[in-house]
């Protein structure tokens, strides 16, 4: 199967709140997201904690990156026919200044264990990101990413 009509189908599909700053989400529409799209949104991630005036758009662009073809490889099989699934999964995640994955919740469940398992083995099964920005001094970095699959 392309990648490109398996991107048609499922969109990793987020919008940033940027802790302390004034931000606006960006659109969350559902669906219609190319590969190219997800790679160049740095701001595909809800960003829930301070972010001290730091810029995240350069690291979240890669660490989405990651995510999201990890996503691929265990949400494809649920979201072609014949299975067609549909729904959404939101994961809230924190990443510790070395990079390492804690904290990980179920925030919104597609109630379907399948869409459910993929989105949280597509954070967890990155294994470790890149550490934080060093000018960042803070704890963590907690996230919130939305799965839409066929949405």
């Amino acid at each position: 199967m392309k990648l490109s009509a398996f991107c048609c189908v499922v969109a990793l599909s987020c919008t940033c709140v940027g802790g302390a700053r004034d931000s606006k989400p960006a659109p969350t529409g559902g669906g219609m997201q190319t590969t190219e799209q997800v790679q160049a949104d740095p701001q595909g991630a809800e960003i829930l904690s301070d972010t001290q005036g730091v810029n995240f758009q350069p690291y979240l662009k890669d660490a989405l990156k990651r995510i999201y073809w990890q996503w691929v490889k265990l949400i494809q099989d649920e979201a072609r026919p014949p299975r067609n699934k549909k729904g959404i999964t939101s994961i809230r995640f924190t990443i510790k200044p070395d990079g390492t994955i804690a904290a990980v919740h179920l925030d919104e469940s597609a109630n379907d264990d399948a869409l459910n398992g993929a989105a949280w083995g597509a954070i967890t099964g990155v294994g470790k990101l890149p550490a934080l920005p060093s000018t960042f001094h803070g704890p963590g970095l907690e996230l919130r990413l939305h799965f839409r699959v066929n949405e």
